[in-house]
């Protein structure tokens, strides 16, 4: 059985104000409503969020808490009408690039399912700068910027509404200051109050890092493969017909040759930044792997060509 703590969690005057606001305008005029709540790491963001979870929806769970796209678009299709979904994105601000890449694409995908079950939808990430700009400035409705106060202590928040908000994407995003233009509303403060369980709140959490690790891990090994076969193909003339061959002496699974054409034609504007970046560092390594351990005459033609010289002198 979910347990909470026994105490009432308290909700600042002028943010229950305004979700109150928000509640009828979502049950009564056929919409959705979409909050954005960033900050710091350790500000505590995730915590506010649960907190307006439990209080736009009575029947709020663990179940509607997800923290990855996959997840957060699973539970979007299976939510019942006004129900209060949370993306908690935050957890995984350490690689905030390759997450909110996830968060935007899942975002644009889900935006017909949103609208027509009437929820309420929270996005917790690490800077509201980072968001796609039409979902920034055309979706989102509100912001919530979690702070620490001077002192360092955590609970404090202002919040962009909507027109706010959008001029606060288009003057601060370049150097990510929230200073221009002033939120109309004095600072709130919340509590550091868990709606759900917080044991069960840490257990999907730390289970979906460690999911999250193992795919990275996967999808760095393919790029690695797949960067090995082009330098193979590309620079040391491999056939695609021997690829087979060389996957089976060293006991691993063969690749068809429609996937080795495959990965043999990409081009670098098909690539991700990032993952771009990896793909030109992990070549430059392979390269210096061959050229000490693989015995291809095309390696080095020059150096050939001395031992060549050399043979015909002796």
């Amino acid at each position: 059985m979910t347990k909470i703590q026994k105490e009432e969690f308290y909700i600042d005057k002028i943010l229950k104000e305004e979700l109150e606001k928000i509640r009828k305008a979502v049950t009564k005029k056929d919409r959705d409503y979409v909050f954005v709540i960033d900050g710091e790491e350790g500000s505590g963001k995730s915590v506010l969020a649960l907190q307006i979870g439990k209080y736009l929806s009575p029947t709020f769970n663990i179940d509607d808490i997800c923290f990855n796209a996959d997840q957060f678009i699973e539970r979007l299709k299976t939510a019942s009408k006004y129900s209060c979904i949370i993306l908690d994105e935050a957890y995984n601000s350490a690689n905030s690039r390759s997450a909110l890449t996830e968060v935007n694409r899942s975002l644009v995908g889900v935006a017909t399912e949103m609208r027509q079950r009437n929820l309420f939808v929270i996005i917790v990430i690490p800077s509201f700068f980072d968001l796609d700009k039409y979902f920034a400035l055309w979706r989102c409705r509100c912001l919530i910027h979690v702070y620490f106060a001077k002192g360092g202590s955590r609970g404090q928040y202002v919040i962009f509404p909507k027109s706010k908000k959008k001029y606060l994407y288009l003057t601060g995003k370049k150097f990510y200051d929230y200073s221009k233009p002033r939120s109309p509303y004095p600072p709130c403060s919340f509590r550091n109050y868990y709606t759900i369980d917080e044991i069960d709140y840490r257990k999907k959490k730390a289970l979906a890092f460690k999911k999250r690790v193992i795919s990275n891990m996967a999808k760095r090994w393919k790029l690695q493969r797949d960067a090995l076969i082009n330098e193979l193909y590309h620079n040391l003339q491999t056939r695609t017909s021997e690829f087979e061959k060389m996957f089976l002496k060293w006991g691993a699974k063969s690749i068809s040759m429609r996937e080795i054409q495959r990965i043999v034609s990409w081009k670098k504007e098909e690539i991700e930044f990032d993952e771009e970046e990896e793909l030109e560092k992990t070549v430059n390594a392979m390269r210096g792997v061959m050229s000490r351990h693989l015995n291809y005459n095309t390696i080095d033609n020059g150096k050939e060509k001395k031992i060549s010289e050399k043979e015909e002198d002796n």
